[in-house]
């Protein structure tokens, strides 16, 4: 029930709320009103006119200078077309593609560079048949090249003109194109105003002089390939080429990488799957080593992939033939047969393998997710890339990158390359009556837009470097476009041009997947960055990559900047100074390839300190015409600073400055691509390349025995050499003359660099006259005392791409070391049980016949079955007991388990002792290892960086400590002896030549490598390797030098590089400088 009352109603807060919503409505209309009618027109039109735009601006790359404060990489400001991805897209369609058109028709006309990849070519020049990808040694593109210069077409060529399709089609102009290419590296006149066509033609044709990159740049573009091909169709010179109008990037890659496979591995064929090939590739390449490893995943986790193969082969039911130890010590992995199979005349580890193959476990173990990943690394660790993708099943990186472009872009199943062109310009509502060239460079254009991905804010830069006329047409009928504007950016330049490439390194953008998840998904990076990919520059990428800024502007319609609301200014990336001297570098650089280029046509290296004629090959009656690389690296000897690190060939590092182009790319790999010493620009040879070393290794030899008791002064007669079986080993003297050295004490002999003396430090005795010397060089002693002058391992330099190759020592899994610390404990746990009844042995006896057949292993010629059962018995046990029910007795482990299983004999440590065989390192680690000789024992980590500063120079964010240590020796003096030694080279030995009118007292020693087998290119056999070392100066050494030229004969022919590279460091180039002591050192003044 309702109940009424009559009370008046009281006014309360909710009448006040309601009463000031409508006081507050009728003030918001009458406002509405005022700005629509009374100031309508204005804010129209600002709304019209203005609007807010942000501008975002690149931050410039910190500078890389040398240790005084010269530049090695800075930047300069550069007139840049940009694309926005988000104002670009809020266009209509058709209005976009208008513009980006009309864009593409100024570039092109005035012959700009401008990034334009897409995954679909025009007019490639195709082999016929797949198969001449094989069989040629050139590209087709080379192919095409060679014949237009041997033809003499190139002239021909320059005066082709292109039939425009439509009247507003890009006037593609041969003659222009050509010019603005030349004039990068040439000074180019324009035509004159009363030159024909012809007649520039001619002259650019003679500027070109047949240079192959630069005809290469000039059919980078579709329509000089066509001229091109027409060219040669019309004469009948066009061979086995074909021109394709349209085809698919990846799977003209894929032909060529088969291909290029193929030529290498004959179980390769186009017919075979990417999975057959991986596996395939992986048993033969890496395999072995692989089951040898093991694996660090991090910091709590390993993997041992011989365990992984091991388990499998149980899981299956089977027994493995073959036992797995762990040297947890040695992080070591070492296979021994196991019971029942010891009396197998094989290797475990191939037993394993032949196992596993036979019950078809190999290729289950390859792809299985545990093992596939780190496969694929180590075979490509190994030199092997297939470019092959083990993360989604096993296929070809292209196929794989085919299927998702075709899924991307909704092509349907069976469509030709034309039929996709055509889908793909459709889709993007490209004009259908322009030509496929204007369409395709729409698409590259758009391409690079979509790729930009959520980052769609930041520029995409798409040319640099374009010039005054260029920009002027873009300003005047593109500015007022949204999404299309000309910047000024900071662009890389390196003012030295080659100077130190290898150093530096190059830039490029971001491609690889490692590169996408550290620098896009990481660190926030744009898909269309450029960022360090190897050397320094990558090294160090994210302390020389800057802030990028931004600024907040109103502008007008036009696109005007109408007002500054609020900006962020750039700030540029931090400063890198490097350890190198800049001066001493390009001397390094300049002796190199002086050296290289007299040495290979056996001319005469001229310098103030005496002029030196190489020789010729004896044997093969030339020069040594192969000698077209090498490497030198100087070190401080007292802190491992790199001063200065070359190697030969070099290249410019500009070309990466933008973003290399495919031409000038191809330009830096040899023709030859299928020589294995080809000359590689991009190859940096100090780092990356492990050369036997020759005589130059003879110190550690020489150390070595110095520190078993050898005196230096005890005399040593050569004999000429000496014999293992049927091989003899001869010293050099005795090979070319039939002479010997006669007597030789450690200093004559480091300074003939005479082998026989070395030969019987591992002997322990003279051979040829009888006579004990005292002490004997193990193998064991040389390869630990290669590990404490760090010619094992790594030098630590921040050089990560291309990563550092650790030569090394002989490997103990395959040779006698591994085999005699088995051997000697299976003979002290159980040889007492096989004393033959009726003997007694005293522990000495024991042990004495412990170390009896230990030294077996090191035979030339492993004893038969009936010679261990012979030499058993006279030393009291018997070979044919077994113990523990075993199937074998004594004899048979040791022949069938232990012998036959030892690699390593006494010829191979005769190979070692001078530096030849189964030892290889790297010119930095020769160099550091000569460091530590000449400091005195203290093997520094080397570097290349020296401070890092803010990019103004104002704090000091990072300065570099020395970081050393003292290597382990009985007796540091030792030292002094092998530095001696060293000495006499340079006063009395193999480079008195060189050295003798040098003021400055030095140790160095020669080397030369050789190296076995047949070039498969050339079909000769390999010219030896050239090394040589020194410090100097002697009494104070200061710095150490290591240098190799590749197929340069003798050691000796490194020698005069070397002295001017001594020279330059000690300031004895400088002109007025006398040949008088005492003398400053560039090092500490040259500033």
């Amino acid at each position: 029930m309702v109940i009424l009352s009559n009370k008046k109603r009281e006014f309360d807060r909710f009448d006040f709320i309601r009463y000031s919503l409508i006081v507050l409505v009728v003030v918001l209309l009458f406002k509405l009103a005022s700005l629509t009618i009374a100031y309508g027109d204005y804010y129209r039109d600002l709304a019209d006119n203005k609007r807010i735009k942000e501008i975002y601006t690149s931050a410039p790359r910190g500078e890389i200078r040398d240790r005084y404060g010269r530049l090695l990489a800075g930047n300069t400001p550069s007139f840049t077309v940009q694309l926005l991805k988000d104002e670009l897209n809020n266009l209509d369609k058709a209005e976009r593609n208008e513009h980006l058109l009309q864009l593409v028709r100024f570039l092109e006309e005035d012959g700009v560079y401008y990034s334009n990849d897409y995954q679909i070519e025009l007019n490639s020049i195709k082999f016929r048949d797949n198969y001449d990808y094989v069989t040629s040694d050139f590209e087709p593109i080379e192919v095409l090249i060679n014949i237009l210069i041997e033809n003499n077409l190139i002239d021909d060529l320059l005066n082709a003109q292109f039939e425009l399709p439509y009247e507003n089609h890009y006037r593609y102009d041969i003659l222009n194109n050509t010019k603005e290419i030349l004039s990068k590296t040439n000074d180019v006149r324009d035509i004159s105003d009363n030159e024909t066509r012809q007649s520039y033609a001619l002259y650019l044709s003679q500027l070109i002089e047949n240079n192959k990159s630069d005809i290469r740049k000039i059919l980078e573009h579709p329509i000089a390939r066509l001229m091109a091909y027409e060219l040669l169709e019309s004469k009948g010179l066009q061979q086995n080429l074909i021109l394709d109008e349209f085809s698919s990037v990846y799977l003209d890659d894929y032909i060529q990488n088969k291909a290029s496979l193929m030529k290498k591995f004959d179980y390769i064929t186009f017919s075979t799957t990417a999975e057959e090939d991986f596996i395939n590739l992986f048993v033969e390449n890496s395999l072995n080593s692989f089951l040898t490893n093991v694996i660090n995943v991090n910091d709590n986790e390993k993997i041992i992939p011989g365990e992984v193969l091991i388990s499998m082969i149980k899981d299956r039911g089977l027994t493995s033939p073959v036992e797995i130890v762990i040297d947890e010590e040695q992080n070591a992995v070492i296979y021994k047969l196991s019971n029942g199979n010891e009396t197998k005349d094989t290797d475990p580890l191939e037993l394993l393998i032949e196992f596993a193959v036979e019950n078809d476990i190999i290729d289950e173990f390859i792809k299985s997710d545990e093992i596939k990943y780190h496969a694929q690394s180590k075979l490509i660790s190994d030199g092997v890339n297939p470019k092959i993708t083990v993360s989604k099943g096993i296929e070809y990186t292209f196929t794989n990158e085919l299927k998702t472009w075709e899924k991307k872009n909704k092509l349907k199943l069976g469509m030709t390359v034309e039929e996709a062109f055509e889908m793909i310009k459709e889709n993007n509502g490209i004009n259908k009556e322009i030509s496929k060239y204007e369409v395709r460079s729409i698409l590259g254009l758009l391409n690079q837009i979509n790729s930009q991905g959520y980052m769609a804010y930041q520029p995409i830069n798409i040319a640099y470097g374009i010039k005054d006329k260029t920009v002027a047409k873009i300003e005047e009928n593109l500015s007022y476009v949204p999404g299309i504007s000309i910047s000024i950016e900071p662009v890389r330049y390196y003012p030295e041009g080659k100077t130190a490439a290898h150093i530096l390194g190059y830039i490029g953008k971001i491609s690889q997947d490692n590169e996408i998840e550290k620098y896009i998904n990481q660190n926030g990076y744009s898909p269309n960055a450029l960022i360090g990919k190897t050397g320094i520059e990558e090294s160090y990428e994210l302390e020389l990559s800057g802030t990028n800024g931004v600024k907040k502007v109103e502008v007008d319609a036009v696109g005007n900047t109408a007002n500054i609301i609020d900006e962020k200014k750039p700030i540029p990336g931090n400063n890198v100074y490097l350890t190198i001297d800049l001066k001493l570098q390009k001397v390094a650089e300049q002796a190199l390839e002086q050296t290289l280029n007299e040495l290979s046509k056996g001319g005469t290296f001229e310098s103030k300190w005496g002029n030196f004629k190489y020789g010729i090959n004896r044997r093969k009656g030339r020069p040594y015409i192969y000698a077209n690389s090498g490497a030198v690296v100087v070190l401080d000897v007292n802190t491992g600073e790199v001063l200065a690190m070359a190697s030969y060939p070099s290249y410019d590092v500009n070309l990466f400055a933008t973003g290399i182009s495919s031409s000038d790319w191809a330009s830096l790999f040899p023709e030859d691509i299928d020589n294995p010493l080809a000359a590689r620009p991009l190859y940096n040879i100090a780092t990356q390349t492990a050369v036997q070393p020759g005589s130059t290794y003879k110190m550690v030899t020489a150390l070595t025995a110095l520190e078993k008791g050898l005196d230096p002064l005890l005399k040593i007669r050569d004999m000429g050499y000496v014999q293992v079986g049927d091989k003899k080993f001869h010293c050099l003297i005795y090979t070319n003359t039939g002479g010997t050295h006669g007597y030789e004490n450690l200093y004559d002999a480091i300074a003939d660099s005479c082998n026989y003396y070395f030969y019987t430090l591992a002997l322990g005795r003279n051979q040829r006259t009888g006579e004990d010397i005292g002490v004997k060089v193990e193998i064991e002693d040389l390869v630990e005392m290669s590990k404490k002058l760090g010619l094992n391992d790594k030098t630590g330099i921040e050089i990560n791409v291309p990563a550092e190759v650790s030569g090394g020592v002989p490997d103990p899994q395959k040779k006698i070391i591994t085999t005699k610390v088995l051997l000697r404990n299976m003979l002290e746990e159980n040889l007492r049980n096989y004393i033959s009844d009726g003997k007694s042995l005293t522990d000495d006896q024991i042990d004495a016949a412990i170390e009896e057949i230990v030294s077996w292993t090191e035979l030339d010629m492993p004893l038969s079955r009936g010679e261990v059962v012979s030499r058993l018995t006279e030393m009291g046990f018997d070979p044919e007991k077994r113990i523990n029910s075993e199937r074998e007795g004594l004899a048979d482990k040791i022949k069938y388990t232990y012998l036959n299983q030892a690699g390593w004999t006494i010829t191979d440590t005769l190979n070692v002792v001078i530096g030849q065989g189964q030892n290889a390192y790297t010119p930095i680690q020769m160099a550091n290892y000569i460091s530590t000789i000449a400091n005195g024992g203290n093997k520094n980590k080397v570097t290349l960086i020296d401070s890092i500063m803010d990019y103004n120079n104002s704090s000091v964010l990072y300065k570099r400590e020395v970081e050393t240590q003292k290597i382990e020796l009985n007796n540091y003096e030792n030292l002094e002896h092998v530095k001696q030694g060293m000495l006499r080279v340079a006063d009395d030995g193999s480079a008195r030549a060189t050295f003798q009118n040098f003021p400055v007292k030095v140790g160095v020693k020669t080397g030369t490598a050789e190296r076995s087998g047949r070039n498969p290119y050339t079909n000769e056999t390999f010219d030896d390797f050239a090394w040589f070392v020194g410090f100097a100066p002697y009494d104070n050494p200061e710095i150490a030098v290591a240098a190799v030229l590749f197929q340069g004969g003798s050691g000796g022919y490194a020698a005069p590089m070397v002295r001017e590279i001594i020279a330059e460091y000690m300031g004895l180039n400088s002109e007025g400088v006398e040949n008088s002591l005492p003398l400053e050192n560039t090092i500490l003044n040259n500033q």
